[in-house]
């Protein structure tokens, strides 16, 4: 989200001003809560607080605020019901808007620059545009898909629309061809290639999608013992069972927090399916 969202402003201020809106506090049912951001241009909006009403009135304030030559302004969103307000949800939004010129084009680039290379930072009250909203923004985590097969590659096309940065291993060179997955970083044979995956300030999910239990033993050996936002592998109750005997138990003890088997249990069975299933828990996982 973050990531997107500053590579477009930084890119869009060299040629006209745009507004960033960050929510910086709700209460009660919101459709977004604090730290959603949208860009709002003259012509055009990226990414979204909330929709409805409620982004209606913000992207109409951040269009007066870019008529009007001002810098920043504050914005009260009521969705408590009732004459005037933006909906019925029953919540209430606080908002920051920040005018960003030409002149503010180095600090975009800073910033954008900083969230590529996988840093988290600090936003100061002036970025944001209130004098309380200064706040720590986080680079995409990374998800690496272990297993380049079908649920790998439905696992893969549903990712790329989430916010993730990705990377595929998968050991076959057949499945491992970056033209199946434009944006993704994609290596193939040794396993002790994911060792790579593991080089970064990201935060890390990983998600094993392998043809067989083997495979599975061999990712885990060079898996184990990094710290992860989320570990998890597809597989059945006995192949699970295999693969933790096949480690032994001082390596199986220091993966206790796998999840296997991925998925929250929605009765999955087609690759998009499965698919669908590992990225809700995942999506759970990274909400909290």
């Amino acid at each position: 989200m973050n990531e997107a969202l500053f590579a477009r402003l930084a890119s869009a201020l060299d040629h006209e001003p745009v507004v960033l809106a960050s929510v910086l506090a709700t209460q009660g049912a919101t459709p977004r809560k604090a730290g959603a951001r949208m860009l709002i241009a003259a012509g055009w909006t990226a990414q979204s607080i909330g929709g409805g009403l409620a982004e209606a009135r913000t992207i109409d304030a951040a269009r007066a605020l870019l008529a009007g030559g001002g810098e920043r302004r504050e914005l009260a969103i009521d969705l408590r019901g009732g004459a005037g307000t933006a909906g019925v949800c029953g919540g209430h939004m606080q908002l920051a808007l920040r005018r960003w010129d030409r002149h503010d084009a180095p600090a975009a680039r800073r910033i954008a620059a900083r969230l590529a290379a996988g840093e988290s930072l600090q936003l100061s009250a002036h970025d944001v545009g209130a004098d309380a909203g200064a706040m720590r923004i986080e680079a995409d985590p990374r998800l690496l898909i272990v297993g380049g097969g079908h649920c790998g590659a439905a696992l893969y096309d549903l990712a790329r629309h989430l916010d993730f940065e990705l990377w595929i291993h998968d050991p076959r060179g057949e499945y491992a061809d970056p033209a199946r997955f434009p944006g993704a970083r994609v290596s193939s044979g040794n396993f002790a290639a994911l060792h790579d995956a593991l080089a970064t300030p990201r935060a890390l999910y990983a998600v094993l999608l392998n043809r067989d239990y083997p495979s599975d033993v061999a990712a885990l050996r060079v898996l184990a013992g990094h710290d992860y936002a989320f570990l998890g592998m597809m597989g059945s109750a006995r192949r699970i069972h295999e693969v933790r005997s096949a480690l032994g138990p001082a390596l199986s003890a220091s993966l206790a927090a796998l999840h296997a088997p991925v998925g929250l249990p929605i009765g999955a069975q087609t690759p998009h399916e499965i698919a669908v299933s590992v990225l809700a828990q995942l999506l759970q996982r990274r909400a909290r």
